[in-house]
């Protein structure tokens, strides 16, 4: 199964390639959902403000082709087996495109809730990514 959000944001990929790649600091441009997180080579492990709490292992960071893939190994939510890609694209206006997306394993009953869930939260993420990059710090 297979969630999946795209949107394009007004900041050049060469600034927001790097808040991606580094993996840690989601907490940083992500602060409505994440609280906190923290990297431990390729293990992540990040408290949302709900707190619950997401054990993430970053599986790849593709530098050529802007994309960071990571699997969400322990979660709250009703499936198994996710795997997440965030892959930026530049735009001919200068702005980056976020495709987030998640293949998942979920029962029947929980499909249409994980989709929504994970769209829901990926386009929360994009627009996060595109306060944290466009408001003055």
């Amino acid at each position: 199964m297979k969630a999946q959000t795209t949107g394009i944001i007004a900041a050049p990929i060469e600034t927001v390639w790097p808040t991606i790649a580094q993996g840690g600091d989601v907490h940083r441009w992500f602060g409505d959902v994440i609280a906190t997180c923290d990297i431990s080579g390729s293990d992540r492990t990040c408290t949302m403000q709900n707190g619950a709490t997401l054990t993430e292992r970053i599986i790849d960071v593709d530098e050529t082709a802007h994309r960071f893939r990571y699997a969400i190994d322990e979660h709250p939510l009703p499936a198994t087996d996710v795997v997440a890609t965030i892959a930026l694209t530049a735009t001919d206006d200068g702005g980056t495109q976020i495709n987030w997306g998640a293949d998942y394993t979920a029962t029947p009953d929980n499909e249409a809730l994980m989709r929504d869930t994970l769209q829901g939260i990926y386009a929360q993420g994009i627009a996060s990514l595109e306060t944290y990059h466009t408001q003055p710090k």
